[in-house]
């Protein structure tokens, strides 16, 4: 492995990938000069008048003073390399006499200048600036111009950042390089040898090390404007930096180096060291998480040398659970509720046995989701052959039950006032909704007084499709609010973004709230409020039938007459629903190194919160059918049907 960071490509960073403070003007000629000052020309002892060939700035605080000081750029468009050294305070001591007064006296104090007197006695370093053994006055003016480059840089080490624009914005702690550089992956990392801060503003950015003897010590620092040119992209000294999120508070920066290689750097998001907080007067929370797995001299650390496969079914795995703890809707209540330590032993063992070489990482990560597959929601999946072999034992083998079970969509009467709809699907393909409507149509000149909604084997799809006959047997309004809430995580805010493209998407707040949220958050995607949407049934009385395979939006009509009829509609069947209906929305990532993916909800519903307690994913029907399984579900009207239409006329 190569080293960290070479000296040039230190030097390069922070050439090419790189901080206003403001303060009511002072109006007594007596006080200490405080706030930020520019130094504006040199007067000698003789009264000679000169220009200074740097720029230099005094920040005037209460127990001493800071001095911001920088060679004049060619370009503007150049950023400012500066150093931060720190003085004494600035104390006024009055009128003195230009030739028998040495050392430092601050003087000529009004509400927006001052002068500063020194005696140079250390050498004649600057004769024609600052002579030898005699008095010169430094002339400083406030600033209170919130264009100035230092009063900008200040304001960013002040974590004063301005509105919120991009999710880069904060500080930033350089964690270190990626050794193959693949932007992608944030293991074996090596470790930087050196604190490099980042400050993003909302178009401005500073960089620095950080120096543990600050303020006693001086601090380099760069500054240059910054320009965003997307969620993943931004600009800087006419260098486009390539980012990658890998959460809310990890990313990896791509620059090209100038011989055209890549860079590829890893930064956590943090507060500022304490030093420099207590300096500069902020409280911003420093960094706690624990990063070591990411690092390639902490990894043999805790596992020795490893073979190649081994640790990248390492990554892999660890992949998978990090993506999956700061996404799924369902990790933050299930924590909460008791499954804590459960979870944390099944993780535990699994990456043991990994590590061990006594399984592999497909069967690693398949145990891993099947863990909340088969216990709380059947949206968290792996897409695997070893998963769906799991999966066989949680879910009815209907198709050997049943010697013809291929379920397709009836629209017809069973008797003369009982009409049957079965829905397969809610995909928008078998049946589409142009057949749907025409079925409700039929439905509504058929005079029939009792309906069946058949939703056997059908997966889900759009709640649009499941919940139209619903309504027919609905009697009233909302009999308690139903909240569902979105996971804020960095997968599901990109999913998110692109579900929202196009104007006056009703989740464009959600959108807006998960940008300002922090991570992990759960923010209120939809609410059912009770009381409101009132239904005015159609029927009689309504059935719906359901089996073990009718999933998500085929779910969602038990909720709604659950909660929307009190007399006209009953849930019949055999065995529990699928699972998936007070989660949704799900999102998928690929694990790296594998054809492999992990499907999880991003939203999840309220009533979650107790049902997850039962450990027994799915809704309860509330009449089971005592018949055997019939010999065929196709297009027919089946023995089950038959029963059920005889069985809600009494």
């Amino acid at each position: 492995m190569k080293h960290l960071l070479n000296a040039w490509q230190v030097k390069f960073l922070l050439a090419v990938m790189l901080f206003g403070f403001s303060f009511l003007p002072i109006t007594a000629q007596t006080s200490n000069p405080k706030g930020l000052y520019k130094l504006t020309e040199v007067v000698h002892q003789d009264g000679k008048h000169v220009e200074a060939n740097f720029r230099q700035y005094k920040l005037g605080l209460d127990s001493l003073a800071l001095m911001f000081s920088y060679q004049p750029r060619i370009w503007d468009h150049q950023p400012i390399s500066f150093t931060i050294s720190s003085n004494k305070a600035m104390v006024y001591t009055g009128e003195l006499s230009k030739t028998e007064n040495k050392g430092v006296q601050i003087f000529d104090v009004t509400d927006s200048t001052f002068t500063l007197r020194w005696f140079n006695d250390m050498s004649a370093f600057n004769e024609h600036l600052f002579p030898y053994q005699t008095n010169s006055d430094e002339l400083y003016v406030q600033v209170r111009d919130s264009s100035d480059a230092i009063q900008r840089a200040l304001n960013l080490l002040q974590m004063k950042l301005g509105a919120k624009t991009h999710l880069l914005q904060g500080a930033w702690k350089l964690r270190g390089t990626q050794p193959d550089n693949n932007a992608a992956s944030q293991y074996w990392i090596e470790k930087s040898p050196q604190d490099i801060y980042y400050i993003f503003g909302s178009h401005e950015f500073v960089s620095f090390y950080a120096n543990a003897r600050f303020p006693k010590g001086s601090m380099e620092c760069v500054f240059t404007p910054c320009t965003y040119l997307s969620d993943n992209a931004f600009e800087l000294y006419d260098q486009t930096c390539i980012v990658h999120w890998f959460n809310r508070d990890a990313i990896s920066i791509t620059n090209i180096d100038g011989t055209g290689h890549p860079i590829v750097t890893v930064w956590d998001r943090c507060g500022l060291p304490q030093n420099i907080q207590k300096t500069f007067g902020t409280d911003t929370p420093v960094m706690t998480k624990d990063i070591s797995r990411f690092y390639a001299d902490g990894f043999k650390e805790k596992y020795g040398v490893q073979p190649d496969s081994i640790c990248k079914a390492f990554e892999t795995f660890d992949y998978c659970v990090d993506a999956n703890e700061r996404n799924n809707a369902i990790f933050p209540v299930l924590m909460r509720n008791g499954f804590e330590a459960e979870y944390k032993a099944m993780k535990d063992s699994l990456l043991s046995r990994l590590m061990q070489g006594k399984i592999n990482v497909e069967e690693a990560v398949g145990r891993y989701a099947f863990w909340f597959y088969k216990n709380f929601d059947h949206h968290t999946r792996i897409n695997s052959e070893f998963f769906w072999k799991l999966k066989k034992e949680v879910d009815v083998d209907y198709p050997t039950l049943i010697p013809k079970y291929a379920p397709e969509p009836v629209g017809c009467k069973v008797d003369k006032d009982t009409y049957l709809l079965r829905l397969p699907s809610c995909m928008g393909d078998v049946p589409t909704w142009d057949w749907l409507e025409k079925k409700e149509q039929e439905f509504k000149l058929s005079g029939c007084k009792y309906l069946i909604l058949d939703l056997r084997g059908n997966g889900g799809g759009d709640d649009m499709y499941s919940t139209l006959f619903t309504a027919f047997m609905c009697d009233g309004s909302g009999k308690k609010d139903l909240p569902s809430y979105y996971r804020n995580g960095m997968e599901n805010y990109w999913h998110l973004k692109d579900y929202c493209k196009g104007n006056g998407n009703y989740h464009d707040q959600v959108k807006e709230e998960a940008f300002r949220t922090e991570e992990g958050s759960l923010i209120n995607w939809f609410t059912y409020k009770k009381r409101t949407d009132p239904y005015i049934p159609l029927v009689r009385q309504g059935a719906i039938i359901i089996d073990n395979w009718t999933g998500s939006a085929a779910e969602t009509p038990i909720q709604m007459v659950r909660n929307f009829s009190l007399s006209h509609a009953k849930v019949y069947g055999r065995e529990r629903t699928n699972g998936s209906d007070q989660t949704g929305n799900y999102n998928t990532v690929r694990l790296p190194y594998t054809n492999i993916t992990l499907d999880f909800p991003m939203t999840v519903d309220e009533e979650f919160e107790k049902t997850c307690l039962e450990r027994s994913p799915g809704y309860k029907p509330d009449v089971i059918i005592p018949l055997p399984y019939p010999k065929q579900l196709t297009d027919n009207i089946d023995e089950w049907v038959l029963w059920v239409a005889k069985k809600m006329k009494k």
